[in-house]
C-alpha cells in the first residue's frame, strides 16, 4: 500500500468509498425503502379496516335502533291481546257487568275454548305461538211485570233474616203488579250490558251472538262473548293490566268453611252466606235425579215432600240450628 502513488491511493479510497456507499444503499436505504413500502401498505390496510369497522359500528347503532323499534312494535302488538284468559276472571267480569246494568237474573253461564287456526311456517312446521279464544255464554231472564223478584238474598227469606220471612212475604204480597214490579225489565238492560262489554276492549272482546226467546210472560235472553288472547313462547312484554276481565275483582274473604261442594238440601252451616237457603227445585218433584237412591226411595221422598206441603224444611225438621260438625258439608 505504501508503494502506491498518491493518485493510486486516492483511486483506492474512492473505490472503497463507492463500495461502502453501494453496500449502504443495498443493505440500508434500499431495505428501509422496502420496509417503508410495507408500512404504507399495512397502513392502508389498517385504514380500510378502520373504515369498515367504523361503518359496521354505525350500522350496529342503526340496527340497535331498528331492533328497539321492532321490539316496541312487538310489545304493542302483544299487549293488544289479553295476556291470560282465566275462566273465573272472565265469568265474574261478565256477571258483574250484567248485574251493574240491571240484569241480574242469571239462568245459565258456561265457558268453552274455541279452536283457532295454527300458524304454519314456509317449511311446513307449525309455530308454537298462536291465537287463543275463550267463549263465555250466558242466559238471563227478564221480569214478568207482576211477580216480586229476588236476587240472591235480596229480599232475604231465610231463617237468619233480620226481618222474619213471614213478615217480608206478607208485605211484598200486597205489592204484586204494582210500582217497580209492574215493569218488565231485563231486555234493554241486557243489551246495555253487552254494549258495555263490547266497548271495553273492541280488539279482543267480540259479542258473537244474541238471541231472545219469548216464554210464558217473560223472555229468555242469551248471548255468547268471545275473548281473544295469545299463547307466546318468547313473550317480550309484561302485561301488568288490572282490567276486570284479566284479574279477579269479585268478592274476597268469603267464608267457605262449610263448603260449596256437596251442598245439602238446606244450607245448615250457620256462618255461610247461604245459611237456611233451599238448594233444590221443589216444583220438579220426582224429576229430581238421585242416582244414589233406590227407585222406591226416590218416589217415597217425593211423596213425603208432597205430604209436607212441599216444604222441605218441614220434611227434614230443619229448625235453623247449626248442624253438628260431622254433618256439615265438606270443603
Amino acid at each position: 500500500m505504501s508503494n502506491l502513488t498518491a493518485r493510486e491511493k486516492a483511486f483506492m479510497y474512492a473505490i472503497t468509498l463507492l463500495i461502502i456507499i453501494v453496500l449502504g444503499y443495498f443493505f440500508g436505504i434500499r431495505t428501509l425503502n422496502n420496509k417503508y413500502d410495507d408500512y404504507r401498505e399495512e397502513l392502508q390496510t389498517l385504514q380500510e379496516k378502520k373504515e369498515f369497522l367504523d361503518q359496521l359500528r354505525e350500522n350496529n347503532v342503526s340496527m340497535d335502533k331498528e331492533i328497539q323499534v321492532l321490539e316496541a312494535s312487538c310489545k304493542e302488538l302483544e299487549l293488544s291481546f289479553i295476556d291470560k284468559l282465566e275462566t273465573e276472571c272472565l265469568q265474574q267480569y261478565v256477571l258483574k257487568t250484567f248485574e251493574e246494568e240491571g240484569c241480574p237474573f242469571l239462568i245459565n253461564i258456561n265457558s268453552a275454548d274455541v279452536g283457532m287456526s295454527s300458524v304454519t311456517y314456509p317449511d311446513g312446521t307449525t309455530s308454537p305461538d298462536g291465537l287463543v279464544c275463550m267463549q263465555i255464554g250466558v242466559s238471563y231472564s227478564t221480569t214478568d211485570g207482576y211477580t216480586v223478584t229476588q236476587y240472591n238474598r235480596t229480599p232475604d227469606f231465610t231463617e237468619g233474616a233480620q226481618i222474619p220471612a213471614e213478615e217480608t212475604i206478607a208485605e211484598l204480597a200486597t205489592q204484586m203488579g204494582q210500582g217497580d214490579y209492574a215493569k218488565r225489565t231485563g231486555y234493554h238492560e241486557f243489551l246495555s250490558a253487552l254494549k258495555k262489554i263490547a266497548n271495553e276492549n273492541p280488539s279482543c272482546i267480540k259479542v258473537t251472538s244474541i238471541t231472545a226467546t219469548e216464554e210464558v210472560g217473560i223472555m229468555t235472553v242469551s248471548a255468547t262473548i268471545n275473548f281473544y288472547g295469545t299463547s307466546l313462547r318468547n313473550r317480550l312484554s309484561v302485561d301488568d293490566s288490572t282490567k276486570p276481565y284479566t284479574s279477579w275483582t269479585g268478592h274476597r274473604g268469603v267464608d267457605t268453611k262449610g263448603g260449596f261442594i256437596g251442598f245439602p238440601y238446606i244450607c245448615d252451616y250457620k256462618d255461610s252466606l247461604w245459611y237456611g237457603c233451599v238448594t233444590m227445585n221443589l216444583k220438579e218433584g220426582s224429576q229430581v235425579k238421585r242416582p244414589f237412591a233406590a227407585y222406591w226411595a226416590n218416589v217415597l221422598f217425593d211423596a213425603q215432600l208432597e205430604a209436607a206441603g212441599g216444604d222441605i224444611k218441614v220434611l227434614l225438621n230443619f229448625e235453623g240450628e247449626e248442624a253438628p260438625a260431622e254433618t256439615q258439608p265438606a270443603t
